[in-house]
C-alpha cells in the first residue's frame, strides 16, 4: 500500500513557513558599526532640532496643498524647542489628530499620514520624557552586563589564533576584574570602533557578535555614570540626550545609512541607562516605529495545503493467509494529504491530513469453502505540526479507520451434490457472518499497521531534515553576525503568518507593519528597506575593490554561504553593448568602507544609492562619490516593469558623467514575468503570480497568488 510523502513536499511546507528565516538575508541586520566620535556627538546634541524633509512645507504642498495650510504652523510649533512645552504638547496633539483623519487614498497621502502620525507619537514621548520627574541612574545597568560581555569576548579571542593579542588590547583582564577606571573604559571603546585606518578585514573582525555586544556593554556602564550635577544641570543632560535620539531617528529615516542607525542606538542605551524613567516613556513609541520586525510573510491555506498536496494512487497483489484462510487478489490505494490551518497565537500551526481509500477484490480458500469478498475501506491519519520561527515540532500521528466488506460471491466443494449443498452454503455463509467483526477487526490492524508507522516514519525524516536546514542557516546568519533577535509566528483559522527582526547592537527595525491583504489563495510579502540594508552590510563589500565581472560572482557566493543553500542572480553571461556603441574598459568598484550600497523604498520606487569611486583602464580613477538611482517598480500589462529614473552624482560634473556613462549601461529597464514556479510536492511546480506591488514609507509590499 502506498502511503509515503514524497521526500519533498513537507520540505515545501517548511521552506514556505520558514520564509522569514530565509529570507534573513532580506530582514537580517549586519552589526556593522561606526562609533561617532565626540565632537560629532557635540554637535548633534548643539544642532537645533529641525522639521524633517518629508514633513516640510514644501513636501506637504506637493502632496495636499489645503493640508499643507492646516499642519504647516503646528509643525513648526512642534519642532521649534524656544515655543513652551505646553504649546508644543498641543500642536503634538492636534497634528495627530489630523493625521488620524487623513484618507489615503494615494500612495503619497498613505504615506505623509503614516510618517505624520510616527514622528508626532515619537515627539509627544520626547516632550513628556523630558519633564521625568525620576532622574536617578540605572542601578543595574553595568557591573553585571559588562562583564558577561567581557566573558564572552575572551572566549572567542581565545579560541583564535593570535587572539591573545586583543586579549590584552582590549584590557579584558581588567574590565574583568572591575578595576577599569572610565578612562580605560573609553580608550577600549576607541579600539572597538572603526576607522579610515582599517582595512576591509579589519572592519569584518570588528562586525563579531561578542566585540559588538561588549561595546554595547561599555558605552552603557559608561552612561550610567556620564551626568552629575545639580537637577538643572542633570535635566539640562536629559533633554540633550534626547536631542540626540530625535535628530539621530531623523537623519537614519531620511538617508538610513550605518552611521545614524548607530548613532540612535548609541543615544538610546545611554538615554536607557543614565535615565531610566524617561527612557520607559519612549520605549513603546521607539520599539513600535523603530525596533520592530523588519519582515512579515503571509501563506494562506490554499496555497499551503497545494503545495504539499500529495495525491498517489497504487495499486498491488494479495496472496496472505489469514486466520486460516488462503486469500489471493488485488487492491488500490489512494492517498490524498492536505494541509489545514489552525488558530495559534505563539506558533504558526497546521494539520497535516491524510485521506486514504483501499479497494480490494479478493478470493479466500479454506476448505470445503471458497468466498469471493470486496473490500472498500477508509482511513485517515493526522499529525500536528507546530512551528516557532526556529524549529518545527510534530505530534505523534492519529489513525482512525472504517472498514467495509462485502461477500459477492461464494462456492463450496459440496456445490455438485444437490441433497447437501444448500446445507453446507447455508453453513458456510452462517462462518463468514460470524467471523466478520474479527475479520474488520483484523483488516483495521492490518491497514494500521502498514499506513501508520510509514506516514510517522517519513514526516519525522521530513521535519528533522527541514529543522537541520533550518539550523545551518541560522548558524550562518549567526557566524556572520546577524541571526535574528527575534522571530514570530503565529497562525489563523486560514492563514499562517511569520515574521522577524534582527538589528544586533547597532542597526534599526522596521516600523508598524502596512496594511496588506489577506490573499485568500496566495501570500504576501513585507520587506522593510531595513531589512535589505542590514543584509547587504553582511555581506562584506565595505571598503572593497571589486571587478565588475566578479561583483555578481562574489554576491551570489556570499548569498549562497548565508542562506546555506546555492543562489543564481543570472546566467553568468555579462549584457553586451547596444548596437552602434562601443564596450567599456574593465571596470572595478571602489566601495566605500560605510554604507557602500543602501536601499530606500519610497513612493512607487526603489532608491538605490552607492557610494563607490571607479577605476577603468586608460581613464582617470574616479574617488569615491554618491551615485542615486531611483527605480520604479510596478506591475504593467502582466509584466513586472523596473523602469530606471535620471541617475544623480556628487562630485565634479566631468566625473559625474564617466560614473554616469558606466551606470547606465548596466542598469535599464527589464520586463520580468510575475509568475514564479514554486517547487510543490513530487516534480510538480505550483506557479504563483504577483498580483500587486506597493513600494512607501520603507516597506515592500509584494501580494502573490
Amino acid at each position: 500500500m502506498f502511503l509515503g510523502l514524497h521526500k519533498r513536499s513537507i520540505q515545501r511546507a517548511l521552506g514556505v513557513l520558514s520564509l522569514a528565516a530565509a529570507m534573513l538575508a532580506i530582514s537580517a541586520s549586519s552589526p556593522t558599526a561606526l562609533q561617532a566620535t565626540q565632537e560629532e556627538t557635540q554637535a548633534v546634541i548643539e544642532a537645533a532640532l529641525t522639521i524633517p524633509d518629508d514633513l516640510s512645507a514644501e513636501s506637504l504642498e506637493a502632496i495636499d496643498a489645503e493640508l499643507a495650510k492646516s499642519l504647516n504652523p503646528k509643525l513648526a510649533i512642534l519642532f521649534d524647542a524656544t515655543q513652551p512645552a505646553d504649546a508644543r504638547k498641543v500642536a503634538a496633539t492636534e497634528l495627530a489628530e489630523a493625521a488620524g483623519k487623513i484618507n489615503g487614498s494615494t500612495l503619497p497621502l498613505e504615506t505623509l499620514k503614516r510618517h505624520l502620525l510616527r514622528r508626532t507619537a515619537l515627539m509627544q514621548a520626547a516632550l513628556l520624557a523630558g519633564e521625568a520627574g525620576d532622574l536617578t541612574a540605572s542601578q543595574d545597568a553595568t557591573a553585571e552586563k559588562l562583564t558577561e560581555a567581557v566573558v564572552a569576548a575572551e572566549t572567542m579571542l581565545t579560541a583564535m589564533t593570535n587572539g591573545a593579542g586583543w586579549v590584552a588590547y582590549l584590557h579584558l583582564a581588567e574590565l574583568k576584574a572591575g578595576s577599569a577606571d572610565d578612562a580605560m573604559k573609553k580608550q577600549v571603546l576607541a579600539n572597538l570602533s572603526a576607522s579610515d585606518t582599517l582595512n576591509s578585514d579589519q572592519l569584518l573582525f570588528l562586525t563579531r557578535p561578542a566585540l559588538q555586544k561588549l561595546k554595547a556593554a561599555l558605552e552603557t556602564s559608561l552612561a550610567a555614570s556620564s551626568v552629575s550635577g545639580d537637577e538643572a544641570a542633570v535635566r539640562a543632560a536629559l533633554n540633550a540626550q534626547i536631542n540626540v535620539l530625535l535628530t539621530s531617528i531623523f537623519a537614519w529615516e531620511k538617508n538610513a545609512l550605518a552611521k545614524d542607525a548607530e548613532s540612535t542606538r548609541t543615544a538610546w542605551r545611554s538615554l536607557r541607562s543614565r535615565f531610566p524613567a524617561a527612557s520607559e516613556i519612549i520605549r513603546p513609541v521607539v520599539n513600535e516605529n523603530y525596533f520592530n520586525h523588519n519582515v512579515h510573510f503571509t501563506v494562506s491555506e490554499d496555497l499551503l495545503s497545494r503545495l504539499i498536496s500529495d495525491y498517489r494512487t497504487e495499486s498491488g497483489c494479495i496472496a496472505d493467509c489469514i486466520m486460516g484462510a488462503w486469500v489471493t487478489g488485488s487492491q488500490t490505494t489512494t492517498v490524498d494529504v492536505r494541509a489545514d490551518i489552525r488558530p495559534s497565537q505563539n506558533t504558526a500551526a497546521f494539520d497535516l491530513n491524510v485521506n486514504g481509500n483501499t479497494q480490494s477484490n479478493t478470493k479466500a480458500q479454506k476448505s470445503p469453502a471458497t468466498v469471493w469478498t470486496n473490500g472498500n475501506h477508509y482511513f485517515w491519519m493526522n499529525r500536528s505540526v507546530h512551528f516557532d520561527g526556529r524549529h518545527v515540532n510534530a505530534s505523534g500521528a492519529s489513525f482512525n479507520v472504517d472498514t467495509n466488506s462485502r461477500t459477492v460471491g461464494l462456492a463450496t466443494e459440496y456445490d455438485g451434490i444437490p441433497i447437501i449443498r444448500g446445507i453446507v452454503r447455508k453453513m458456510a455463509a452462517q462462518k463468514i457472518a460470524e467471523s466478520k467483526p474479527q475479520s474488520e477487526a483484523l483488516t483495521a490492524s492490518r491497514l494500521r499497521d502498514e499506513a501508520l508507522p510509514k506516514f510517522q516514519s517519513e514526516t519525522d525524516k521530513q521535519f528533522a531534515t527541514g529543522n537541520e536546514t533550518l539550523t545551518k542557516m541560522l548558524d550562518s546568519l549567526e557566524r556572520r553576525g546577524v541571526a535574528p533577535d527575534s522571530i514570530s509566528a503565529r497562525s489563523s483559522n486560514t492563514h499562517i503568518a511569520v515574521s522577524s527582526r534582527t538589528i544586533g547592537v547597532a542597526r534599526l527595525g522596521g516600523s508598524v507593519q502596512p496594511p496588506a491583504a489577506l490573499v485568500a489563495r496566495g501570500a504576501a510579502a513585507q520587506i522593510h528597506q531595513s531589512a535589505l540594508n542590514n543584509a547587504i552590510d553582511a555581506l562584506g563589500f565595505q571598503g572593497r575593490a571589486v571587478p565588475e565581472k566578479d561583483f555578481v560572482t562574489e554576491l551570489e557566493a556570499a548569498l549562497s554561504d548565508l542562506f546555506q543553500r546555492e543562489i543564481k542572480l543570472t546566467n553568468g553571461e555579462p549584457a553586451p553593448p547596444a548596437e552602434g556603441e562601443e564596450a567599456e574598459p574593465p571596470t572595478i568598484f571602489l566601495f566605500s568602507k560605510t554604507d557602500p550600497i543602501r536601499v530606500r523604498f519610497d513612493n512607487g520606487q526603489i532608491i538605490l544609492s552607492l557610494r563607490t569611486g571607479i577605476r577603468q583602464e586608460g581613464k582617470e580613477e574616479i574617488p569615491e562619490e554618491t551615485v542615486t538611482i531611483p527605480i520604479a517598480m510596478s506591475l504593467q500589462n502582466g509584466k513586472v516593469v523596473i523602469e530606471p529614473g535620471n541617475i544623480a552624482v556628487t562630485g565634479r560634473p566631468t566625473r559625474s558623467v564617466q560614473i554616469k556613462r558606466v551606470l547606465a549601461r548596466r542598469i535599464v529597464r527589464k520586463e520580468l514575468s510575475p509568475t514564479v514556479d514554486l517547487q510543490a510536492a513530487g516534480d510538480k511546480t505550483l506557479p504563483v503570480t504577483i498580483t500587486n506591488i506597493q513600494l512607501a514609507d520603507g516597506w515592500l509590499t509584494a501580494e502573490m497568488e
